[in-house]
Parts: C-alpha cells; sequence; structure tokens
C-alpha cells in the first residue's frame, strides 16, 4: 500500500482549489484556496488517499480511494468518500465542504462576539438603558440594519428602542401582523418574504424578510430587511439567544426596581414605627397610624375601630374618609371587621360584591383589607375600585399594626397600672420604647443583665458591649447626682421625666423604673425608657405662644383701652362743649392707638421670623429706613458695613430704632437729633466695608438711665408720656430671628448707643 498519492487536479481547477499538498507520511493532502481569490486563506479541506490510515485532523476531510464507504474502518472519520480518479466530484465535495466549513466559522465568530457583547446587557441599571445597548448588539454584531424592540404598555405596542428613523414612542396595536402573531404565541419567526405572509403587515412596502422574536411577556425584537430571504436559521438562533439575555436582564431589573420600591416604603414605615413608640395616649396613636397608612401606604380611606362593650367604636380615620363613612357595629354583626376582631386574622376583599360577610357603611366601597390591631382595635382600608389592594399592601398594614398593637398595649399597661411583675416582663419583651434589665449590686453599681433592640438602636450601644457593665455610666449625664435607675435597689417604683446620652446625643424620656419584685429589696428591675424629645420641643414652643397670647391679652386688655378711654372721654367732652383741644385729644388718642395696633401686628405676623438672608449694607439699609421715618431737623450718619440679613427686617428695625431716637432722644423736643450707624469691631472711624462683629445704632440725645437698659426691650415699656413701648420690643425679636445679640449703652455724645454683634 503506498503512504501518498499526489492528487492531480485539472488546470483549470488549480485557481479553484489550488492544488492539493500532499505528505509522504501520513497519506494525507490539504487542498486551500488561493489567498489571490479571496485576499486572505481559506479553510483547509484534508484529501486522505489511505483509507487505512489513523489521523488527527480538525479540518474536513475527504476519503478519495477506491473502496466501499461501510467497509472502511470507523467511517465517521470522513465527511464524503470520492471514487479515485472522479476529479470532478473530488473538486465538488472540496468547495462544498470549504463553503459549509466557512459559514460554521463565521457563525461561530458572530457567537463568540455576542457573547462578548451581552456583559453589556447583563449590566444595564435601566430598561431604556438596556434596550439601548440591545439595539447597538444587534446592528454591530449580528449585522442587523434594521432591529426594533416593541414593549407592551396596555392595549397596544410602544416602540422603546430602535435604529432607523422610527420615532420611540410610536403606539401599535397589540394583535397587528408578525410582531402581534409573535407576541400572542410565544414562538420566534423566520420569513423570508413578507409578502406571502398571511398575518404580515408591514409599515414599509419595500419590507421583505423579518426576524421576529418574543422578549418573554413584555414585547417583540425584530429585524427587518428590504431583501428576500435576507436571513437563516443562524440569524434566528442568535437573536433568540441575544432576546434571552434581554428578557432576564429586563426581569432583574424589574425585579430590582420593586425591590427598592418595597424597601423604601418598609424604611419609611420603619421610621413612622419609631414616632409611634414615643406616644402616650391611645387617641393619639390611632390618629397617627391612620396619617401613616395615608401617606407611606397611599391608603386614602383608613379607619380604626376599638373594640368597646361587644362593639367596635370608630377612633380615627384618615383626612379623605367620608364622615358617615364609619359608624358603631356589634361584633355580633357578623361582618368583615367583627370576623377580623374574633379570629385574629387578616382579611383581604378584592370585590366586596363577591364576599358574603361583607357589610359595606357605604355601597360604593368596592375592596377593602382588614387586620386586626392585637385584641384592641381593628384597622380598615378601604377603596371605591375592585382590586385596589394587594398582598404587598397586606403585609405592610401587618407589619404596621404589629408595632401599633405592642404600643397600644404599653399605653394600656401604663394607664391601667398592671401587676407589676407582669407588666415590666411584657414591656421588656414587646414594647418599642428602650428597655434594660439590670441589677443594682452591693457597691451600688447598676449592672446591666440585657437589653431589647430598641435600646441598641436608640442609645447606640450593642448588648455585647454593656451587658454586665454600669448602666448609669453609660447613659447617665455626668451632672447628674441621683439617678433614678438607682431606686430600684430599694424595691420602689419610679416614673420622671429624665435627660439621657443617645446615640445623636442627649435626649429627654420618660423614665419608667420597675423593680422585678415589688415586695423584695434585691435591686433587680427593668428600666423603660420613652423618648419625648419631640414632644417636649414642641411643648415648649406651645409655652412660647401661650406667653405671647397672654401678652397681646395684656396689651389688649390696658394699653388699647386707656387712649380708648380718653378718646371717648374728650369726644364726648367735644361734643357737649365744641372745643377744638377735644377734637385734638382724640385724634392724638386714634394715633397712638394705630402706631400700636401697627406694632402689634407686626409682633403677631412675623414675631421672631425671618426670611431670606444675604449680605446687606446697613448703611444703604439704614438711609432707605430714614426716609420712612418723620424727622424734621434730625440727620443721619452712616459708614458702610455687611452684614448677613433679611434686609426688609433689618429696615424695620432701623425704623423703629430711629423713631425711638426723635422721639424719646432729645430733653428739649425742639432740639434736632443726630444719628450714626456704623460697624462694630474697630472700623468706627474707617472706610472698611466689614463689620466683622456686628453694628451699632447711636444718638446724641438724653440717652437712656443704667437702670432701665435691661427693660427697654420688655414691651410696652417706654419712656415717653405719649410712647406706647413696643418699638424696641420689635427691635429685639428681629435681631433674635437672626441669631445677633443686642445690648444698651451710651455713646460718646451720651445719647443711646445700641449695639448688635452678628457673630460672624
Amino acid at each position: 500500500m503506498q503512504d501518498v498519492e499526489h492528487v492531480r487536479l485539472a488546470a483549470d481547477d488549480a485557481a479553484a482549489l489550488g492544488g492539493v499538498a500532499s505528505n509522504a507520511t501520513t497519506g494525507v493532502g490539504i487542498a486551500t484556496l488561493a489567498a489571490a481569490e479571496t485576499g486572505e486563506r481559506a479553510v483547509d479541506v484534508a484529501v486522505v488517499t489511505d483509507p487505512e490510515r489513523e489521523f488527527d485532523l480538525d479540518v474536513p476531510v475527504v476519503c478519495y480511494a477506491d473502496c466501499d464507504p461501510e467497509s472502511v474502518p470507523r467511517p465517521e472519520r470522513f465527511d464524503a468518500f470520492v471514487p479515485r480518479g472522479d476529479e470532478a466530484s473530488l473538486r465538488t465535495q472540496i468547495r462544498w465542504l470549504r463553503s459549509r466549513a466557512e459559514r460554521c466559522d463565521h457563525g461561530r465568530s458572530r457567537l463568540k462576539r455576542l457573547y462578548e457583547g451581552t456583559s453589556t446587557l447583563i449590566a444595564a441599571e435601566t430598561t431604556d438603558e438596556l434596550f439601548a445597548r440591545t439595539i447597538d448588539i444587534a446592528e454591530r454584531i449580528l449585522a442587523f440594519d434594521n432591529s426594533s424592540i416593541s414593549i407592551d404598555v396596555g392595549g397596544s405596542f410602544r416602540v422603546s428602542a430602535t435604529d432607523t428613523a422610527t420615532d420611540e414612542g410610536d403606539l401599535i396595536p397589540l394583535g397587528q401582523g408578525i410582531l402581534g402573531e409573535t407576541y400572542r404565541t410565544g414562538e420566534s419567526k423566520l420569513v423570508d418574504d413578507v409578502r406571502e405572509h398571511g398575518a404580515a403587515a408591514p409599515d414599509d412596502p419595500a419590507f421583505r424578510s423579518v426576524v421576529s422574536v418574543p422578549i418573554g411577556d413584555i414585547g417583540v425584537f425584530q429585524a427587518i430587511s428590504t431583501e428576500v430571504g435576507a436571513y437563516d436559521e443562524t440569524d434566528r438562533q442568535l437573536a433568540e439567544l441575544l432576546v434571552s439575555y434581554v428578557a432576564e436582564t429586563a426581569a432583574r431589573i424589574e425585579s430590582e426596581a420593586a425591590l427598592r420600591e418595597s424597601r423604601g416604603r418598609i424604611e419609611a414605615l420603619h421610621r413612622g414605627t419609631v414616632e409611634l413608640a414615643a406616644v402616650t395616649d391611645l387617641a393619639e396613636l390611632f390618629e397617627r397610624t391612620v396619617g401613616i397608612t395615608a401617606e407611606i401606604l397611599s391608603f386614602d380611606l383608613s379607619y380604626i375601630g376599638v373594640v368597646e362593650g361587644g362593639y367596635i367604636v370608630p377612633a380615627a380615620t384618615s383626612e379623605e374618609f367620608p364622615e358617615d363613612g364609619a359608624e358603631v357595629k356589634p361584633l355580633e354583626d357578623g361582618g368583615v371587621a367583627a370576623h377580623v376582631h374574633h379570629t385574629g386574622q387578616t382579611r383581604l376583599v378584592t370585590d366586596m360584591a363577591e364576599a358574603e360577610d361583607a357589610r359595606p357603611t357605604k355601597d360604593d366601597y368596592r375592596s377593602g383589607v382588614s387586620v386586626p390591631v392585637g385584641d384592641i382595635a381593628v384597622f380598615q382600608a378601604a377603596a371605591y375600585t375592585p382590586n385596589a389592594f394587594d398582598e404587598a399592601d397586606v403585609e405592610l398594614t401587618e407589619l404596621l399594626m404589629a408595632h401599633v398593637a405592642v404600643t397600644a398595649e404599653r399605653i394600656r399597661a401604663e394607664e391601667s397600672l398592671r401587676d407589676e411583675r407582669d407588666r415590666s416582663t411584657a414591656l421588656f419583651e414587646h414594647v418599642s420604647d428602650a428597655a434594660v434589665a439590670y441589677e443594682v449590686d452591693d457597691g451600688g453599681t447598676a449592672r446591666v443583665q440585657s437589653v431589647n433592640r430598641a435600646f441598641e438602636e436608640r442609645f447606640g450601644r450593642r448588648a455585647v458591649d454593656v451587658v454586665g457593665g454600669d448602666l448609669v455610666d453609660e447613659i447617665v449625664p455626668d451632672d447628674e447626682a441621683d439617678p433614678l435607675e438607682l431606686r430600684v435597689a430599694g424595691g420602689e417604683r419610679h416614673r420622671g421625666e429624665v435627660r439621657r446620652l443617645a446615640a445623636d446625643g442627649a435626649r429627654e424620656f420618660i423614665l419608667n423604673v420597675v423593680p422585678l419584685d415589688p415586695d423584695a429589696s434585691d435591686g433587680r428591675g427593668y428600666a423603660l425608657y420613652t423618648d419625648i424629645t419631640e414632644r417636649k420641643r414642641r411643648e415648649s414652643e406651645l409655652e412660647r405662644q401661650n406667653e405671647r397670647l397672654e401678652e397681646f391679652a395684656n396689651i389688649v386688655s390696658h394699653d388699647l383701652r386707656n387712649p380708648l378711654a380718653v378718646a371717648q372721654g374728650h369726644l364726648d367732652l367735644a361734643r357737649e362743649t365744641d372745643r377744638e383741644e377735644s377734637f385734638e385729644t382724640v385724634a392724638n388718642s386714634l394715633a397712638q392707638m394705630e402706631r400700636l395696633i401697627d406694632d402689634l401686628l407686626s409682633l403677631a405676623r412675623q414675631g421672631n421670623v425671618v426670611g431670606e438672608t444675604d449680605a446687606v449694607d446697613v448703611a444703604t439699609t439704614a438711609r432707605r429706613a430714614w426716609a420712612t421715618v418723620e424727622t424734621p431737623g434730625a440727620s443721619l450718619e452712616a459708614t458702610p458695613t455687611t452684614v448677613e440679613a433679611d434686609e426688609e427686617r433689618l429696615a424695620e428695625l432701623l425704623g423703629n430704632l430711629f423713631r425711638n431716637a426723635l422721639e424719646h432722644g432729645a430733653a428739649d423736643g425742639d432740639r434736632p437729633i443726630a444719628v450714626r450707624v456704623g460697624p462694630l469691631g474697630g472700623d468706627d472711624a474707617g472706610d472698611g466695608k466689614e463689620g466683622r462683629d456686628g453694628f451699632y445704632v447711636e444718638d446724641d440725645g438724653v440717652g437712656i438711665p443704667p437702670d432701665r437698659r435691661e427693660r427697654v426691650f420688655d414691651p410696652g415699656e417706654t419712656t415717653g408720656e405719649d410712647g406706647i413701648g413696643y418699638g424696641l420690643a420689635i427691635v429685639s425679636r428681629i435681631g433674635d430671628a437672626h441669631g445677633w445679640s443686642v445690648s444698651v449703652t451710651e455713646s460718646e455724645t451720651g445719647g443711646a448707643r445700641f449695639e448688635f454683634r452678628t457673630g460672624s
């Protein structure tokens, strides 16, 4: 048997085949395509003349020998059999195998590039970004010139991404053409000629072939060509592979978006429950709860009914809840609320018309969710449309009501003074407030035994770090001499307001100290901390408001009454005597009342409030304020200085100071007053434009006696017989609103000097 036999081809085949090079050892010839024809070396094809010979080749192989293929050992090694001497058949087989291999190589190259390109899809964070990247891959890697993605937007398709001039956002009927058929059947389509497809409805009459692939249940990817048969099965398979990545990534993006939304609602809900934990009144607790369901859960119509004496009694409703939307109902009526209370199980009613036990107070309620609030109450949310609530709403509502139930139980426990031991244990295990179990040892140290999670969060101290440690040393300020926590050593129960060191600084708490056993003095007990910092702030603000109201009441009852009485008396006298002096007195009284009312309105409307602040030149503002005051013979000298201020309120401050100087500054009313305005901080005599410490306003009048300087800013305090005493009170409050300190001293000429220190 000869090892090698050259394959000789006709001369006219050389250009096509390039010849067959043979190997004397292997008996294998390699047919190659001439570079001049293709521009690069084509796929090789091996020609074996000895079918018995073993070989290991990674190219297509032709058996060129006189043999029966069935008698050849392992005939599957060969891609084709050609009888020896049949050069025409050999040439045909070589060409066909080479063409097939090239197509496979091209497909593998596109597949490899597609796999590499899909990494950009997986990294997409939004569906718009995902679809845009998909179109880019379809054009750049798969060589699809006209591709698009259409998404189901509810009854229609919307073109979300395309590489053509078609406007994205165009709406297409959901059942139209191959697009609709692909989406409806969920199967890919490869159409060589749309003119022969009955369902085809191309937007452009020039369109011929199309690859159409469904993107899960959200839309369809399509590639369209104006040529007949532009796509083959490989194109469809690659498109399906691409779309599979798109569908999975779109599902991931949607899932992550839903998770972020859910997480955001849960975090907001958590913040709401933290506020609820500080409530000490059931009515306030329920009012806040329906407010949270409206703000965070977006429940427009919500209600809480308290179980009392066999009835469910409305306790709180949301703002948009109709006045006749809830009523007292007996527990025996068998309605949904009663069922929820009896069973302790949540009910989600998607359609009231289909729920036999649904007895809505208003007929137009169509769906609702009912959640028990422990054994105390029932929460219900309603809607005017069916299917308005889902399982996510149910879960979040149950989470909120669990906190409400705990807080309500804690409030009831405090109000009813249950058994001390059971109540203390229940508070520690269930309450949302910070709680500590501790023991005061023989040395007088409160040793922490355990803390709840709320304590860890509120005080920023982990249980592992504080257990065994000194509770007083951990959270009690150094300046507190007799902390309530140590009282438990005597078996005593105490309740009081305290200041403790929380995670974000010192805060106000109501501290309940409860001994574990009231009949024993073993020093063991619980400390429960209810944060009332915000409530104390509101109480302080309310107290200030009440003081202001009382102040206004005193002004109205006293300061307005005096000039009014004078005016009335002189008006009667003028009627009897027709004296002009009486009319003048009446006019003066009325003018005094008008000024008093103006000042009162200034205090009432603006008080300690300023608007937007900016860098303001005090001298410029002073001259503007001077122009609003009657200043016969008086003079103003103003040195430039800049402060951060509300310009309008600064002008009001300066105007009141100018009026005070002109009205009370001169001992002799005929002597003109000189007023100066300038910077503090050493720039008085210079031309500096920055008032480092603030500014002053002074006059050369009679001044203010030292023993009266502390009282001049009190409302109603005046030195003149015709003054009303509120101008300087307004000055003080405007200064306070800016954060400035104001003091009264004597000017170089003996007059009054007001200094405003801005701290800048």
